[in-house]
């Protein structure tokens, strides 16, 4: 058994459990080409982010990781000759996989809650109405927000799939959307971004007109006829040739989630106690009184009371900003 006690929460016992993770070998979603990829990570404790790395294999990259703890942690859509260059016209790309974003924040309403995490009231402005502390605050996103974003990705997936004879990989982002990626080769590596463009303009249903098709025929005509709507992505995200994007499996820095495969998205609901690694629990303080639902986990906390709570609550809780971890069983 392992126990923890901190004061000052995230820069330890949640570092720690971020460690203890990527100790072990095997956990990661890696490119059969990482040799290829630029990597980068925003470390604990750090505002910035290091940037042009490179490794051969996983275990390069797992022995950096014990140096460099990361709270995100990525790699290059693109494919590069000289990954770690730091002057990006000396990379040498040579193409790229083909992105898409959803985020399931931007498809419905959220509520941002403003709160004074010394004395725990709600308040707005920039500064605490009672003894002056800087408001912190935290955007409550609705259940439905992530079912409608899974619904879309779920659309996205059959449109590169049967209009384009694509195979897309979806994973839930770890935090508030999915991400769509394509592994190219060949031709489909090589798209530029105004060709990459072309691609967001068509599964967005952009400019297309009303036919009078029927359900079964091809492309937007018979999804019009069922129905269909195009899909929101992030267009920045799929036109760029040079980005960078979360390592499957590895850890969102704002939830302690994974960043994990959907196989089925059509039935994908998301559950804390699947999308987090971590078993045990921790003592928690939550800095705001707390009643909601994340990830399938109903929420009572009173602000100011020490609660028993599982890590995975807590660690998700404390990356939101909405609470301390002082102790961790586990």
């Amino acid at each position: 058994m392992a126990t923890s006690m901190s004061h000052q929460g995230r820069n330890r016992i949640v570092k720690e459990l971020f460690e203890e993770y990527y100790l072990t070998p095997g956990r990661l979603e890696l490119p059969f080409d990482m040799e290829l990829r630029e990597f980068a990570l925003q470390p604990f404790d750090f505002d910035g982010y290091i940037r042009h790395l490179s490794f051969r294999n996983e275990g390069e990259l797992l022995n950096f990781l014990r140096e460099k703890v990361p709270l995100h942690l990525f790699y290059s859509s693109a494919k590069y000759q000289l990954p770690d260059a730091k002057d990006v016209e000396r990379k040498g790309w040579m193409g790229a996989d083909l992105l898409f974003d959803i985020d399931a924040d931007h498809l419905c309403e959220t509520r941002e809650i403003k709160f004074c995490p010394s004395c725990g009231s709600i308040s707005s402005g920039e500064r605490c109405e009672k003894d002056g502390t800087e408001l912190s605050s935290y955007v409550e996103m609705g259940k439905e927000c992530l079912k409608e974003g899974a619904r879309q990705a779920y659309l996205l997936e059959d449109i590169l799939k049967h209009d384009f004879g694509m195979e897309p990989k979806v994973y839930f982002s770890g935090n508030r959307g999915f991400h769509v990626q394509v592994e190219c080769m060949g031709e489909c590596a090589l798209l530029t971004s105004d060709e990459r463009k072309e691609i967001v303009d068509y599964v967005s249903g952009d400019d297309v007109p009303d036919y009078n098709g029927s359900p079964s025929d091809p492309g937007w005509v018979g999804r019009k006829a069922r129905g269909e709507k195009g899909v929101i992505v992030d267009r920045q995200v799929t036109i760029d040739v040079k980005r960078l994007i979360r390592i499957p499996n590895s850890l969102h820095g704002k939830s302690g989630l994974l960043v994990k495969r959907v196989e089925d998205v059509k039935s994908f609901v998301p559950r804390l106690d699947e999308l987090s690694p971590f078993k045990g629990v921790v003592s928690f303080k939550p800095y705001v009184s707390i009643n909601t639902s994340l990830y399938g986990q109903e929420i009572s906390l009173e602000y100011g009371k020490m609660n028993i709570i599982p890590v995975s609550l807590g660690v998700l809780l404390h990356l939101k900003d909405l609470g301390e971890i002082l102790a961790y069983v586990g």
